[in-house]
């Protein structure tokens, strides 16, 4: 959901002093074992195909069976960023994302500490009955890549990812030793069969989100007013998209970037006319407490009610599409001709850019 996180050395040393990483991809190729030797299972963390903008916010597998002492290791796997989060017992909407910023803090929102930042029992040693946080997956340089868990109690063990709530969750079912279990290898072909299961429904996902596509209409003046929806969302599939993604439009015309419902997931439309995109976090410390503040340049819009020009930044600021009414954002098009590009600055690494060709 979230990228150019500056989330910078104190996130690194906090990643690495409290996560127990173990190699990926560890092989045994027994077809049912027993818990004689301890072993590694393989989570995938979200799925992501950037060309086509898609995004799945699940794990895969999202059940994983193990023995007692086993280890669960759990692999960042797309750009969207997510957690691994075992609650034990405490309430989800305890755990928002954005928080008011610290008082004396230079910006007015804030990342939720106890989200983004790891939380591991000593040596990863974990026995469900205590808070366990990955602290924010992502590929970002200081975001955490992977993460590891060793189960020292049987039990049913249900963990979320704060940043998409319920709809991305997953569960770890720990047995008694003389309970056959699958290998490894065959955890991580139950996954890769979990996500080629979702992506044969993205074509149907495309052509749901392309039906909710508006018209545009003519106005008294002569322009016309197009409408660009923002993004789509249906089961655990996001499609990080424009729609439509390419515009045709006149100098004068209207366009109007909106929410569809059940798309829960923020946005941007930036025109960066070839400046750099502002940072979206900063690193803040005070009193021996780190925290990591939304910078407000990313926050607010620019050039609000100002035809688009070639000159400057044009940008709607973060779009929260909760709760109702969802925003729009709203820019008519300048005395200018040719391509224009824009993106969302959350999404463009997940292919969420579009066009605007203006034409006399």
């Amino acid at each position: 959901m979230i990228k150019r996180s500056l989330i910078l050395t104190i996130v690194m040393v906090l990643a690495l002093a409290s996560l127990q990483v173990t190699p990926a991809f560890a092989s045994v190729d027994a077809a049912a074992s027993q818990a004689s030797t301890a072993m590694t299972f393989d989570v995938l963390v979200g799925y992501e195909n950037s060309n086509k903008g898609v995004d799945v916010m699940a794990y895969f597998p999202d059940t994983v069976t193990i023995h007692k002492g086993d280890t669960i290791h759990w692999i960042q796997n797309s750009n969207e960023i997510h957690t691994v989060t075992f609650l034990a017992g405490a309430d989800l909407v305890n755990f928002p994302l954005i928080v008011p910023a610290v008082a004396g803090a230079p910006a007015v929102l804030m990342f939720n500490p106890a989200d983004v930042f790891p939380a591991s029992p000593a040596d990863g040693m974990y026995d469900g009955t205590t808070f366990a946080n990955s602290g924010l997956m992502g590929m970002e340089e200081g975001q955490v890549k992977e993460f590891s868990l060793t189960f020292t109690q049987e039990g049913e063990f249900d963990y979320v990812c704060l940043i998409h709530g319920a709809m991305m969750s997953g569960k770890i079912v720990v047995v008694g030793d003389d309970e056959s279990i699958k290998s490894p290898n065959q955890v991580a072909a139950q996954g890769n069969k979990q996500i080629a299961k979702q992506l044969a429904m993205v074509s149907m996902v495309y052509k749901d989100a392309n039906a909710m596509s508006q018209e545009p209409v003519d106005n008294m003046d002569g322009s016309m007013t197009y409408y660009v929806m923002l993004g789509y969302a249906e089961g655990q599939i996001m499609l990080m998209d424009f729609f439509p993604q390419q515009l045709v439009v006149s100098p004068g015309d209207t366009i109007v970037w909106w929410f569809p419902p059940d798309n829960e997931t923020p946005h941007t439309v930036t025109f960066l006319n070839g400046a750099d995109a502002p940072p979206l976090t900063e690193l803040y410390e005070s009193g021996g407490q780190f925290y990591i503040l939304i910078n407000n340049d990313f926050l607010f819009p620019s050039n609000l009610g100002e035809p688009l020009t070639r000159e400057g930044v044009y940008s709607s600021g973060l779009m929260n599409p909760l709760p109702p009414p969802a925003p729009e954002y709203t820019l008519v098009i300048g005395d200018i001709v040719g391509l224009v590009r824009y993106e969302c600055m959350l999404h463009d690494e997940s292919g969420m850019v579009g066009t605007i060709t203006v034409v006399p």
